[in-house]
């Protein structure tokens, strides 16, 4: 045999074992391993096949050192040091970008540090490294939902089932979602078929329930709470309390919500709920506890932080709020309320300059943040800085037209510099001013209707509900007292009237799942012999 021969030979058996090194990743010894097993013999060293194996056994070794480094931040993660994981993960992308698992891992860091934008970005990068990771698809949808993308959120679960057609929680979440556009027979078959893929499946015998219990079928669903009870009762106390606080109900929250702290008094998300039940429920020292138990248990949650450094200055302790405030955004530097909670702190200390720094900060962040670009607005009037206080004044104006806030200090700016726009924006002030007006009495006169139908006097509660939807003309809560209205029909046993009702309601807002779901049910009631008006 030649030399070139015997050369050309022992490059490629290098360049094959290689190859099978990079598919057993476990020992970074695998490539050397495997080329002593071949018998090949070179007859002199050959600096190919030799930097070949050189570069199977190096790859080996990264990639052993990546699970070792994702093993490690997982840990952190379960541990709530958080930050500490997004360095861990960081390490483990710098040794190999293109490893799917480890953006994915790095998502959940970024999850408890309440950075959505990075969470949503380490996701789509998983997924567009794997298209087959259904674990990563599913995240992503749960990140658009709650975004309110929901198309995107459709397409995320739906890519996530593609791959596994039995992934329950990929089922329950997106049977959630069509509950929440009204599509009840796709989301009850979703729910019911996540069931029989995982039978261990919590959520969707939670959210069978709570979508049974709206449509008035309540002993099926005390069948399914049952069965979510048996299988994780903190799970289930956690839905039921979002879904009261989502009402309205947090003095209910509240209770429910204890009972999942009793099952978990180590959870730090458990003590958050509960948390921001009782501030919402104006417990602002229950609530100040149990967030700072919540930090006990997670140091490096910034939820608990900000929601503690919020009662804190509600509580009129702006000293401490300042300090929690702070520590949230150092743990996470794009953490936008308690960017501007904190603004509005260190505002009210005296510090305006301070105040307004935090404020250029979030409003490159969120520029469409209305409340962020009027309080800077007003920082730089005080500090004598006009043009640049004009500018974000209409900035807010623009981002969310009934700021009257914002659209009175700007008027009146611009009448002190004698500009000719102050006496358009002053009429639409007044203009704003006067709409408010009624919208707080329709506002009112739905509280009162509501009491009204509790009561059970329809007299009244149709007639405030009626007055209501007078004095609203095309204002903002024409869907919502349609609706209202139609309820109360419905609850009086004037079917026909409801439905007449619900579907106007519908007409304004299509996605009003409640309106729907009662439009189902006065429908089918109309459809029985003997039922309506």
């Amino acid at each position: 045999m030649r030399p070139d021969e015997n050369d050309s030979n022992c490059a490629q058996q290098g360049s094959r074992f290689a190859a099978r090194a990079l598919h057993l990743p476990r020992s970074p010894l695998v490539g050397l391993f495997l080329i002593f097993l071949s018998g090949t013999v070179c007859a002199k060293p050959n600096p190919l096949a030799m930097a070949t194996c050189l570069a199977a056994v190096q790859s080996g070794q990264h990639i052993v050192r990546v699970d070792t480094l994702n093993e490690q931040g997982n840990s952190l993660v379960g541990q709530g040091k958080f930050r500490e994981a997004v360095e861990i993960f960081g390490e483990g992308l710098r040794l190999d970008p293109g490893d799917a698992r480890t953006h994915y891992n790095l998502s959940l860091a970024y999850a408890g540090l309440d950075d959505h934008a990075a969470e949503q970005a380490e996701l789509a990068q998983a997924v567009r490294l794997d298209p087959k990771f259904a674990k990563a698809h599913d995240r992503l949808g749960l990140r658009y939902m709650e975004d309110e993308k929901t198309a995107y959120a459709e397409e995320e679960f739906k890519a996530a089932l593609k791959v596994n057609p039995r992934f329950a929680e990929a089922e329950s979440n997106l049977a959630i979602l069509y509950g929440h556009q009204g599509k009840i027979s796709e989301a009850e078959a979703l729910f019911r078929k996540a069931q029989a893929d995982d039978p261990r499946c919590d959520q969707a015998f939670t959210g069978l329930g709570l979508m049974l219990a709206g449509r008035g079928r309540l002993e099926e669903a005390k069948q399914q709470f049952q069965r979510a009870s048996e299988i994780s009762p903190e799970g289930l106390y956690t839905a039921l309390g979002t879904t009261e606080g989502k009402l309205g109900k947090w003095k209910e929250a509240a209770e429910i919500f204890q009972k999942a702290v009793r099952l978990q008094p180590t959870s730090a998300d458990a003590r958050l709920n509960l948390g921001i039940a009782l501030a919402n429920a104006y417990d602002l020292k229950g609530a100040a506890e149990q967030f700072s138990e919540a930090e006990r248990l997670s140091p490096e949650s910034p939820a608990a932080r900000y929601n503690k450094g919020r009662v804190l200055y509600d509580l009129g302790r702006l000293q401490e709020s300042r300090f929690e405030l702070e520590t949230a955004c150092n743990l996470n530097p794009n953490y936008s309320p308690a960017l501007y909670l904190l603004a509005e702190a260190v505002r009210d200390l005296g510090d305006t300059q301070r105040s307004t720094e935090l404020l250029e900060s979030l409003v490159k962040l969120t520029p469409a943040n209305a409340d962020a670009q009027s309080l800077l607005g007003q920082n730089l009037l005080r500090l004598g800085r006009t043009d640049e206080a004009i500018e974000h004044l209409r900035l807010a104006v623009e981002a969310d037209p009934e700021d009257s806030r914002a659209l009175y200090n700007l008027a009146q700016t611009l009448k002190k510099l004698g500009k000719p726009q102050a006496d358009q924006c002053l009429a639409r002030f007044q203009e704003l001013a006067k709409q408010r007006q009624i919208s707080d009495r329709v506002q009112q006169l739905g509280i009162f209707a509501l009491a009204a139908a509790d009561a059970r006097n329809w007299t009244e509660a149709i007639a405030d509900t009626k007055e209501a939807l007078q004095m609203c003309g095309d204002c903002r809560f024409g869907a919502a007292l349609h609706r209202t209205l139609g309820l109360i029909y419905c609850r009086k046993g004037d079917l026909e009237d409801g439905k007449r009702e619900l579907e106007a309601a519908l007409k304004l807002k299509p996605d009003d799942p409640e309106a729907r779901r009662a439009l189902e049910i006065a429908v089918s009631l109309l459809a029985k012999p003997g039922t309506g008006n």
